[in-house]
């Protein structure tokens, strides 16, 4: 009988085979979970590849522009939301544009928003080196940002628990700020500041409806014709303007790297060819610090006080004897009355103090300024004061002090205007005074060197606008746009 075991052969035969059995099934549910896992990071990075984009663009372009330090519009927009968007350990579940009403302070938008009274609070002292609280304005858009932890969430009822995460807005078209909370519950604020290109340009032409519509069409903006407007008021009646009358105007303007216009600067130079002798006026800052726009010949174009200290009005009534629309009586009108729509902004015809500035009778809001020479001006009817206008004040020339109402015995909107001298009133639209200053000896020779550089400048000034671009449109105080071809009142 030989030593061959037949069950001895068998069991190790079925030993063998489950064995391999066995590790092959382990072999294969190790490779299954080895591919599931594979195709899922796959997914994973290419639905993380593909939201990449939008979740780090933001501070993509911020890393960008700081090392160019220059940003467009979109860009600022963009970077803005990014310190709130990239924070991935502090996510924002809420947001909010929140726009300040007036008489509002920084606090109380934050509190209305939902922010808690701390929060707000260490937020705000986070950013009073670079915005002081008091800077911020009626009108001024916020964007606010909030967050709950999982545990905060199951008690949304609660506002308390609610977290200011951080604070995003533009206080100006060059300027965003953002205040974010950091992981140690501090508050810190950035400030980004684009960078903007200078260019002199200048813009001409000839008036052929008024000349606010003809400066737009110029390539002049709102601003710009305000400031050549307070400029020609000491010397131009602006009620005898008329068809083929020119002007040419040199500024300052900056533009982003994009090329979009962002603002105006200052004025150079201007010239204005109506009825008279033609004006023309270069910009100068004298040692002593004086800015101001003289001729040729260094003589200043302001005088002691302005004509017309309003813009784009008509005169509703003169000085003189008249039948008073509300007595139905004639009786003698001290002043000259202009027309203009409420809110139209009033200024100081010229440097001095206030001494009243309140209610007074008939006149309604009023305001009257001592100024040099035992001159006077009073300023009536107005919808309300400027900010900061109060007895004992001093004013500047061409500073805005109210705005155009009809309170008091009044028929409509439109400024009463006095000038009196040693108490006795004069028509403002005939007074011949003289002119401010005038330049002499080392001040003029310094002047002439800066007068030959401006013309240089206008001379290789490019056009404010080609022929082939459209009508510029400006903003008006009232945030109403209007086209170059707007019939508005003569400024």
């Amino acid at each position: 009988m030989s030593g061959f075991d037949v069950r001895l052969a068998d069991a190790r035969r079925s030993r063998a085979l489950i064995f391999f059995g066995t590790l092959t099934v382990a072999l294969l549910l190790i490779a299954g979970l080895l591919i599931t896992r594979t195709l899922s990071g796959t997914v994973s990075s290419a639905a993380a590849d593909d939201s990449a984009p939008h979740r780090g663009a933001g501070a993509a372009i911020m890393a960008e522009a700081a090392v160019e330090e220059s940003f467009t519009l979109e860009d600022m927009v963009m970077a803005e939301h990014a310190v709130f968007a990239d924070c991935f350990d502090c996510p924002v579940l809420t947001a909010a544009e929140v726009t300040v009403r007036p008489g509002q302070t920084f606090a109380s938008v934050l509190a209305d928003a939902g922010a808690s009274r701390v929060d707000a609070a260490r937020a705000i002292a986070a950013l009073d080196p670079i915005y002081p609280a008091r800077s911020l304005r009626a009108g001024q858009r916020l964007n606010v940002f909030f967050e709950r932890s999982p545990i905060q969430q199951a008690s949304a009822s609660d506002e308390s628990e609610i977290t200011l995460t951080g604070i995003s807005f533009r206080p100006d078209s060059e300027r965003t700020i953002t205040v974010a909370r950091s992981n140690d519950g501090r508050y810190r604020t950035r400030e980004a500041v684009m960078t903007l290109e200078r260019e002199i340009v200048r813009a001409r032409g000839e008036i052929s409806s008024n000349f606010y519509s003809a400066a737009l069409n110029a390539g002049a903006t709102d601003r710009i014709v305000n400031d050549m407007a307070l400029v020609l008021g000491h010397s131009v009646d602006f009620r005898t303007i008329r068809y083929g009358d020119t002007f040419d105007i040199v500024f300052e303007r900056y533009t982003n790297r994009s090329g979009e216009v962002i603002r105006t600067g200052r004025i150079l130079y201007m010239t204005f060819n109506g009825r008279g002798r033609p004006l023309e006026y270069f910009r100068f800052e004298a040692p002593d610090g004086d800015i101001g726009y003289y001729t040729g010949e260094g003589e200043s174009a302001a005088r002691l006080l302005m004509k017309m200290p309003i813009n784009g009005a008509r005169i509703s009534s003169g000085f003189g004897m008249r039948f008073h629309p509300i007595r139905r009586t004639n009786r003698p009108h001290n002043g000259t009355d202009f027309a203009a729509p409420t809110g139209t902004p009033i200024y100081a015809a010229g440097n001095g103090t206030i001494e009243r500035a309140d209610w007074f009778g008939s006149f309604g809001n009023y305001i009257r300024i001592r100024h040099a020479n035992g001159y006077q001006t009073v300023y009536a009817h107005l919808n309300g004061f400027a900010r900061g206008i109060r007895a004992g004040t001093r004013v500047t020339q061409g500073q805005t002090i109210g705005y155009v109402g009809t309170t008091g015995a009044s028929t409509g909107p439109h400024l009463h205007y006095e000038v009196h001298l040693n108490g006795r009133p004069l028509n403002p639209m005939s007074l011949d005074l003289p002119t401010g200053r005038r330049l002499e000896s080392n001040e003029l020779n310094l002047f002439r060197t800066e007068r030959d550089r401006i013309i240089a400048l206008r001379d290789q000034a490019p056009a404010a606008i080609s022929e082939a671009e459209p009508a510029l449109v400006a903003q008006r105080r009232d945030g109403r746009n209007v086209s170059g071809s707007s019939t508005s009142a003569t400024p």
